[in-house]
């Protein structure tokens, strides 16, 4: 009874304890508590940059021998390779010694430390890398920032910083987890960076990619990753799926379960914004002949000669080409997967072909006029007309009638040396669509919802789950 009594006493004065704690400082939660992870993020690739100090306080360290250079103060630094060594210059003054590096311009002060480099601020500290173990003379520039700090810049240059409140939230955990599994992903291979500040990873434009409400909406994320089966996922994304996601297997030839394809119809709100945010989901160009054949000599080093056909060889489930055929005076050349792409230009491989070269999937149609009976091969894209001597490619616009009512259907282009590309999608298709994350979290769907639907197929099997502390 007694110790019963000792142990209310206790309990009711921790509590008050506690109380306090949150009236005199906010509530503490754990990821506020953890130490931030440090990201480095590749800036550039340079023989020489110009460095200086915007706010706060900083000091140069050689980290070849763990020694302070200098105090940065207020002047304007120039790192530059000269040979296998770095050189560094005080108000175009150089110092009188060189260094191997790496050099570590590091934020030491308590308050808002930001530096620019080249023209751009940056939060964090800058680490200068000579790359003579790659055989160049030039220097990598790469900002070492906490984890939360460097989504600032990042989320709204990925997603826009005016998309829905929850969308914006999905893709700071979509962010915040690639960068953490890229991080763990390079360290194991001894990689001198983490990220590319380019769409090779994710855009990121320091301090003037900031806004005061994306940051707002990360803060509310904070420290929050998506694991599956407990481990990090490779949580990638893209514009627009043009409808369905796609399998990283046919995109990367990597079978993942949590980037499987799943229907996305809200990727046609890319079409409410109109103007070019529309292209995102419906696009369409020309390519003529001439042209595919000098991009085909280009990315394979084989010449087709003419071309005079090009042929949808294979498709993945979604519609995606993953294999083209370029049919010349020279014999045919197999365009594969990724460099579908690159061949054609264009933004996605979620397309048909028209043109009189065109050739994709064979349909036999049987029509009857005056010469009898007509078997014609045709695409299964494109609009056609019945004629009394067959089939023919519609080249004017005519009105189809059917149950549902009338619409319009465009003519085809006919001419011998261009194709016309007709697609859906912007980027590789696999993961999280932006654009239909904008389009669900308009519907009203949660920012964990969203991450649900595009990462684990809405299965919702607790395979696939969001936890807080960057998965710590």
């Amino acid at each position: 009874m007694e110790m019963a009594q000792t142990k209310r006493w206790g309990l009711h004065w921790l509590l008050m304890a506690l109380f306090s704690l949150i009236i005199t400082s906010g509530i503490v939660t754990p990821a506020e508590a953890r130490e931030l992870p440090l990201l480095r993020v590749l800036l550039a690739q340079q023989t020489s940059a110009d460095v200086r100090v915007i706010s706060g306080t900083y000091q140069w360290f050689d980290e070849e021998t763990n020694g302070i250079i200098e105090d940065a103060g207020q002047k304007t630094w120039t790192a530059s390779a000269v040979g296998a060594v770095i050189n560094l210059a005080k108000d175009n003054k150089a110092l009188a010694k060189s260094f191997n590096g790496p050099l570590l311009l590091k934020a030491v002060g308590s308050g808002e430390n930001i530096l620019e480099v080249n023209g751009k601020k940056y939060r964090g500290s800058l680490r200068v890398y000579h790359l003579r173990s790659q055989g160049t003379n030039s220097l990598a520039l790469i900002n070492v920032i906490d984890m939360e700090s460097y989504l600032y810049g990042v989320v709204g240059m990925e997603i826009g910083s005016g998309a829905p409140e929850e969308a914006i939230k999905a893709q700071a955990l979509a962010s915040r987890t690639y960068a953490l599994q890229q991080r763990d992903r390079r360290d194991s291979f001894g990689y001198y960076y983490d990220v590319q500040a380019t769409q090779s990873s994710q855009v990121y434009q320091g301090i003037a990619g900031e806004t005061p409400r994306v940051t707002q909406l990360v803060n509310a994320t904070r420290g929050q990753v998506v694991t599956y089966d407990g481990k990090l996922i490779e949580a990638v994304f893209h514009s627009n799926s043009g409808g369905q996601t796609e399998d990283a297997r046919y995109v990367w030839n990597s079978d993942v379960p949590y980037l499987r394809g799943v229907l996305a119809p809200e990727d046609k709100y890319a079409e409410e914004m109109k103007g070019s945010a529309a292209l995102a989901y419906h696009w369409r160009k020309t390519i003529t002949a001439r042209q595919l054949a000098n991009q085909t000599l280009s990315l394979t080093g084989k010449d087709p000669g003419d071309v005079k056909s090009l042929h949808i060889a294979e498709m993945s489930p979604s519609g995606r080409v993953t294999r083209l055929e370029v049919m010349g005076t020279k014999g045919t050349i197999s365009i594969d997967k990724a460099k579908v792409r690159q061949l054609l230009d264009t933004p996605s491989t979620k397309f048909t072909i028209s043109g009189s070269g065109a050739s994709g999937a064979d349909l036999q149609v049987l029509s009857y006029g005056s010469s009898g009976v007509t078997k014609t091969t045709v695409l299964t894209t494109g609009s056609y007309q019945l004629k009394s001597s067959g089939l023919a490619v519609l080249t004017a616009t005519a009105t189809a009638i059917s149950s549902g009512g009338t619409s319009i259907l465009a003519g085809s282009s006919s001419s011998a040396d261009e194709f016309i590309i007709d697609g859906y999608g912007f980027g590789h298709g696999v993961g999280m669509s932006q654009w239909g994350a904008m389009g669900l979290a308009k519907a009203g769907k949660k920012y964990n919802d969203i991450i649900e639907h595009y990462y684990n197929q809405d299965r919702r099997d607790n395979r696939l789950r969001i936890v807080g502390d960057w998965g710590i």
